[in-house]
């Protein structure tokens, strides 16, 4: 791959066959390809990855993983339950794999992935921060949850109420979409995806869409022909 860096990148998409709403999830087509081959191309486009792996239990996405020309490794039973945590099903990969220094995990079912958008959290790790992750602007108004039943009341979370500040004139939050994650293998092996100098890449909200349900999937088709027409 060109433009490789002295810094070792591995890229990684954790790919369970286990989904429920949607058989298969991870190879859903939105524009006519399975989700997994839309991240892996993106994550090829990129092009500084000294390895790319899928993560996975299922035979169906392995042979997809194969036709793609990376490399998979079989994940264990116990971490690919619908309870499993990413940050263990990370750890047996890294055990696996000890020459890991930098990991990139990469969501499948975020179908709007693009390598501008690893270039640029890749430039961040290299710039000296220690854990980068994807995410889009927000500017609503928050609120607590509280419980009513019991009488409680809400409070604000980010404005003063009496001071509503236009939506043109407030910075807003960065919301996770979980797109991808670059980690320094010290933090994961702590249990963390962020920590230390953390920065993020800010996706346009448009394109931050993660694929969970069946609307997901009408919507993530639509978002795809809308780009396609335009």
């Amino acid at each position: 791959m060109n433009g490789k860096t002295d810094e070792k990148l591995t890229g990684l998409i954790l790919a369970r066959g286990g989904s429920k709403e949607i058989p298969l999830k991870n190879l859903a087509l939105v524009g006519g390809k399975p989700l997994l081959v839309r991240a892996i191309t993106a994550m090829k486009d990129f092009g500084r990855f000294e390895s790319i792996w899928v993560s996975t239990d299922n035979s169906e996405i392995e042979r997809c993983a194969i036709q793609e020309g990376v490399q998979v490794y079989r994940r264990s039973e116990a971490n690919a339950k619908d309870c499993s945590k990413s940050i263990d099903a990370v750890h047996e990969f890294l055990n696996y794999k000890q020459d890991v220094r930098i990991l990139c995990l990469v969501q499948c079912t975020s179908p709007f992935l693009q390598s501008r958008f690893l270039n640029q959290g890749c430039d961040l790790i290299l710039r000296g921060y220690d854990s980068v992750f994807s995410g889009s602007r927000d500017k609503k108004f928050r609120w607590k949850v509280c419980n009513m039943d019991e009488g409680k009341s809400t409070e604000p979370i980010n404005l003063a109420a009496n001071n509503r500040l236009r939506r043109q004139d407030r910075e807003g939050e960065i919301v996770e979409n979980g797109m991808f994650y670059f980690t320094r293998r010290k933090l994961l092996e702590e249990g963390v995806f962020q920590g230390g100098r953390i920065g993020y890449v800010e996706i346009p909200a448009e394109l931050s869409l993660e694929v969970d349900t069946k609307l997901d999937l009408i919507i993530a088709q639509q978002i795809h022909q809308h780009f396609i027409a335009s």
